[in-house]
């Protein structure tokens, strides 16, 4: 896994372009590919980079499941329901766009004299391979206005550090 970070980012759009495909791409504020995307964007990203590597080659994992949960939130911050969506695979790697800002041109938008302290969230991110029915990792996330963070990795049960 490896993990880049885009602090305190302003963008007209969140469009990407796949380095391995050369595919381009914009996200919709609940992840969706090319439908209703965002427009204009404030706040933090990273982009998780998952290299997947299987014990046998006839077992190349084809797809990652994640399911996101937030465990705690700014009291400012509206509940979120649980996120859920599978990725493909492309040449043993899976990338995971993390985001969390907001339309500057919306006028609910949050206020930077709002308090001292950004409006920020906790999120668990359970990451599955294929259809398997127990997790391989989980994954923890501070998402501030101002930066995201990885806070914790939790390998599975027969999960393995492979080095290299």
């Amino acid at each position: 896994m490896s993990v880049e970070y885009f602090e305190r980012t302003s963008l007209e759009s969140l469009r990407f372009r796949d380095s391995l495909t050369n595919r381009s791409f914009c996200l919709s504020s609940n992840g969706a590919e090319d439908r209703s995307c965002v427009q204009h964007f404030a706040g933090s990203m990273a982009i998780a980079r998952y290299h997947l590597r299987p014990r046998l080659p006839s077992q190349a994992p084809v797809t990652l499941r994640e399911r996101v949960l937030t465990i705690d939130r700014d009291a400012r911050m509206t509940p979120r329901a649980p996120f859920e969506r599978v990725l493909a695979a492309e040449r043993g790697v899976v990338s995971d766009v993390q985001a969390f800002g907001y339309d500057p041109n919306d006028p609910a938008r949050p206020h930077s004299d709002a308090g001292p302290v950004p409006v920020w969230c906790l999120l668990r991110q359970d990451l599955y391979l294929n259809d398997q029915p127990d997790a391989f990792m989980v994954v923890h996330w501070k998402h501030t206005l101002d930066s995201i963070s990885l806070v914790d990795l939790i390998p599975g049960e027969r999960t393995e550090l492979v080095s290299g």
